[in-house]
């Protein structure tokens, strides 16, 4: 029996429902698996379980004990091949870098922005 290769996976980490809900959809309907946390303790849960996250998609301003910056260092110390996206609404990091290759996405976007992003950091031309 053949099987379809599975679209890629990414996890999007928005504590604002409606931001996160749109850039879920936009993301699946553009052929992607779209997994969906609304804070950083919860995207450490889903990418402890789901080792076919393959993208974070994260906002950096986040309440709680960890910011999107804090999930985005400790995700890829976990996870060396991990893809990342960050987002922010203030612009500066205080001091603070993206890890490795990270790219940064200002808010507000439009979410074809983001779904092409998405595919150039996942290397997929077609969506």
């Amino acid at each position: 029996m053949i099987h379809a290769n599975p679209s890629p996976t990414v996890l999007v980490v928005e504590n604002e429902a409606m931001i996160r809900m749109t850039a879920t959809d936009a993301l699946a309907e553009s052929g992607l698996t779209v997994l969906e946390a609304g804070d950083a303790a919860d995207a450490l849960l889903l990418l402890g379980r789901h080792p076919e996250i393959v993208l974070l998609f994260t906002d950096i301003d986040m309440p709680g004990q960890m910011d999107g910056l804090d999930l985005a260092v400790r995700a890829v110390r976990d996870r060396p091949g991990l893809r990342l996206i960050l987002s922010s609404g203030r612009g500066g990091f205080a001091g603070r870098t993206v890890p490795r290759e990270g790219k940064y996405l200002a808010k507000p976007y439009y979410v074809d922005k983001l779904v092409t992003l998405v595919h150039q950091e996942l290397l997929i031309t077609e969506h």
